[in-house]
Formats: structure tokens, C-alpha cells, sequence
């Protein structure tokens, strides 16, 4: 009687434990699952970190091949005049900021600070720096051109998506030396799409020198570093041109 109890007791134990087990799994997968869904969405939407542009040097072509069918008369006859440029251009002696798209194009990293009000892109190159918000604010009827322009930023799913108006005319669309005007709007989309990964679409309209906008893609990396101090100073540029320019070209020390 004693060992029948006891094959009793284990053949209702081991059914007992499974059925539990299975209760157990049914209530927290699920619940798991959403949790790592949730987690995904939400770095989804996290751009934070320093990131970096894949390709060697300045995309110097990315926006030009593009661009080239689409030049109104005038912007083909200036572009023709001066050619891509090979030397440093007037921005880089003068220590002017590049603008946008054209520092969306460098070889130098980007750092992204997100706060619920507006998410921050912190530029190794020259330190500049571009706001851009996010609670709702629309663009200024009437902005006074800038540098930088006026940007504001929403988000479309999973896509943060950058609106830009405002500029002036002093800087070039990339670093082939593409003219702009004031009338230039640039939209970019911000696509994380792992932990490491993030694609840049580029929409440049101009409507004053292009007869239609033209678009460009950047995959930028995740980089586990901190940006550098990447100042453009007239006394560097002077002394670099004293140093080793001259030399170099006239073959004197």
C-alpha cells in the first residue's frame, strides 16, 4: 500500500508541475515579449550617442551626381566657372560654418542630445552646433536668413524627421561647391535601425536653382567615443599656410 501511495503521489505530482509550468510560461512570455518590444520601440526612437558617417573623406559627390541634370541655367554656368574645388575651399580659410546638408556630408563625428523640448546636434567640426525643436514650434513666417537656418523636428513612426528653412546663401549644398539660395529647404530623416546602425535620408528643394529637389542616403555607426575639440582658427589656418603650404609650393623654408 505504501509503494502505491507513493507511485500515486509521483503520478500526480509530475502532470501537476508540468500543467504549473505551462500556466507559468503562458502568463510571462507574453509578457516578456512585450517588454522587448517595448524596449526595441523606445531605442527605436532614441538617436542619443555619437555618431559617424560612413565612407573615407568628404562625400564630396553624394549630392552633386544627383543634382547635376537639375541645375537651373545660372547655378550650371557658376558651378562650370569654378569646378569641383581641390584646394581648401572659402569656408575652411575663412572658418565659416558649412551649413546644412553640406556638415551632414563630413568625416568628422556628430553628437545627439534628445530632450523632450528639442534634440541637439553637437558637431566635432568647429564645435558648431544646431538646434533643432520639437515641442510643436512651427517655422517663423518671415526668418531671418541664417548660417544655420531654423529647424523643427517630429517624429513619423520610427523616423525622426528634421524640417529646415531660413538660410542664407553663403554656404554650398555639399563639398562639390553646389550653390543654394535662400529659398533652400532641407528635410532629413533619421532612421535608427539597430543599436549600431542609423540611415540619414537627404531631400534638398531649391526652387530657385534646381528645377526639382534631389535626395541622398548616409548610414552612420554608433561610436563609443566622446566628440573632440575640432576648432577652426585663423591663426592655425595662417600658420599651416605659413609652414607648409608656402614651402611646399615654392620650395623655400
Amino acid at each position: 500500500m505504501i509503494q502505491r501511495a507513493k507511485l500515486f503521489k509521483s503520478g500526480m505530482l509530475v502532470p501537476a508541475a508540468v500543467l504549473a509550468f505551462s500556466f507559468f510560461v503562458s502568463l510571462v512570455t507574453p509578457g516578456q515579449a512585450a517588454a522587448q518590444t517595448g524596449a526595441a520601440a523606445a531605442s527605436s526612437l532614441d538617436l542619443s550617442g555619437v555618431w559617424l558617417g560612413d565612407g573615407a573623406g568628404n562625400n564630396r559627390a553624394l549630392l552633386l551626381q544627383p543634382a547635376m541634370p537639375l541645375m537651373q541655367p545660372w547655378v550650371k554656368a557658376k558651378f562650370n566657372a569654378q569646378g569641383v574645388p581641390t584646394d581648401p575651399d572659402p569656408f575652411l580659410e575663412s572658418c565659416d560654418p558649412l551649413g546644412v546638408p553640406r556638415v551632414l556630408l563630413t568625416n568628422t563625428p556628430v553628437k545627439i542630445v534628445q530632450t523632450p523640448a528639442e534634440t541637439v546636434f553637437l558637431y566635432e567640426r568647429n564645435h558648431d552646433f544646431r538646434e533643432v525643436y520639437t515641442y510643436g514650434r512651427e517655422h517663423p513666417k518671415d526668418p531671418d536668413p541664417s548660417w544655420w537656418g531654423h529647424s523643427i523636428g517630429r517624429w513619423d513612426g520610427t523616423t525622426f524627421v528634421v524640417d529646415t528653412v531660413g538660410f542664407n546663401d553663403k554656404t554650398w549644398v555639399d563639398w562639390s561647391g553646389l550653390p543654394h539660395t535662400e529659398a533652400l529647404h532641407v528635410i532629413e530623416r533619421y532612421q535608427r535601425l539597430d543599436h549600431e546602425n542609423m540611415r540619414l535620408d537627404i531631400t534638398v528643394d531649391d526652387p530657385k536653382a534646381y528645377t526639382q529637389s534631389f535626395t541622398a542616403k548616409r548610414m552612420f555607426k554608433l561610436k563609443p567615443w566622446d566628440i573632440g575639440e575640432d576648432i577652426c582658427s585663423r591663426s592655425d589656418e595662417q600658420h599651416f599656410r605659413q609652414g607648409i603650404v608656402q614651402p611646399a609650393t615654392t620650395g623655400k623654408k
